[in-house]
């Protein structure tokens, strides 16, 4: 008898039905530290392999994609998921997925995990580490020795040079600063998220650029890098609020949140006493109380495109070069920004 998954469940102590939940990528409250144990023990064990496999082999001419994502709960991540799933649908493509938890090691692991499943070409949203040390090099060699077709999507990986598909995250950065002086701010700072990460360098260069073309000088002690968790967005609110800024950008919704939860701590009010534009799902904007003014990426439209680029890849070869393919973020006004206006 095979690998089961209450076999899973005693190796992992937790129930069954915690196994099922998770393995399935259910909604459910289990703790991102038991999601993982859960994944490391239907790894060791080969649940998730075997149980993949027969799936695989009954998808109709072997027309499979694989999906490597990086993260458990990201909003932009399902998103990108949804619109990888509907197109390649469309064309007879079954697709199966694999997340990496954010380390280049496993995403490595998998690459090759979905070369021996049998996939035609391969999807990957990097890990926040693939440019820390020599992930990148990690990750380039494991994806050309894969033998596999592949696209990156939403973050690029240094030196590993493919078809790549993402949101325009310099005009992003530009949008948030354009949108805050508009309201009155002049004193901008920005919660960049992690140094070495393609998206935060662009939205820092989006940054840096609207200043500039609003005449206003940059100053590299107004860009705090962190973690993308709230925890540095709380940290980086408390350090420059001290050099007198007054407005944010941040980019992504955890160092939002950690603003947030900084205002609180201090008996402030976002959109009264802080202003606040941050990278979000419009979702994830609402949650926060006031609405985040965010600026949006449009997830189902790039995961569409990565599938589209792919397939092709797949049917017709490598073709004549690689290409970006940028989509336009937008603004959603909430209320997180004071008009100093009036």
């Amino acid at each position: 008898m095979g690998i089961t998954i209450r076999d899973v469940a005693e190796r992992a102590g937790v129930s069954a039905a915690s196994v099922s939940l998770v393995l399935n990528n259910k909604e459910c409250r289990i703790s991102d530290e038991t999601k993982q144990k859960i994944f490391d023990v239907a790894d060791e064990l080969g649940y998730e392999m075997k149980k993949r496999k027969r799936r695989i082999q009954a998808a109709a001419g072997g027309k499979v994609l694989g999906v490597i994502y990086s993260d458990l709960n990201n909003e932009l991540t399902e998103e990108c998921i949804r619109g990888i799933e509907e197109y390649a649908s469309i064309y007879g493509y079954y697709t199966f997925y694999m997340c990496c938890r954010n380390f280049s090691k496993k995403c490595a692991e998998q690459i090759g995990i979905a070369a021996e499943l049998g996939a035609a070409g391969l999807i990957v949203i990097p890990p926040l580490d693939m440019n820390t040390g020599d992930n990148n090099i990690l990750l380039g060699e494991k994806l050309k020795s894969s033998g596999l077709s592949f696209v990156l999507l939403d973050k690029a990986i240094y030196n590993v040079f493919c078809d790549f598909v993402t949101a325009d995250n310099k005009q992003g950065g530009t949008m948030a600063v354009d949108h805050l002086f508009a309201m009155g701010h002049k004193k901008i700072g920005i919660l960049a998220g992690k140094r070495g990460i393609y998206n935060t360098r662009k939205r820092v260069e989006g940054y840096r650029e609207g200043l500039m073309l609003k005449g206003v000088p940059f100053e590299e002690s107004l860009v705090y890098y962190s973690e993308y968790t709230e925890e540095g967005g709380f940290e980086g609110a408390c350090c420059l609020m001290e050099k007198g800024v007054s407005a944010f950008v941040a980019c992504g919704r955890t160092l939002a949140a950690g603003v947030y939860a900084f205002a609180q701590q201090q008996g402030r009010q976002i959109g009264r006493d802080i202003s606040l534009v941050g990278f979000a799902n419009e979702e994830e904007a609402k949650k926060l109380n006031p609405r985040l003014t965010c600026i949006c990426q449009p997830g189902e439209q790039m995961g569409r495109k990565a599938a589209e680029v792919l397939i092709k890849k797949v049917e017709n070869g490598e073709g004549d070069g690689i290409k970006t393919n940028y989509f336009t973020p937008s603004l959603i006004e909430g209320e997180s920004v004071k008009d100093k206006n009036i």
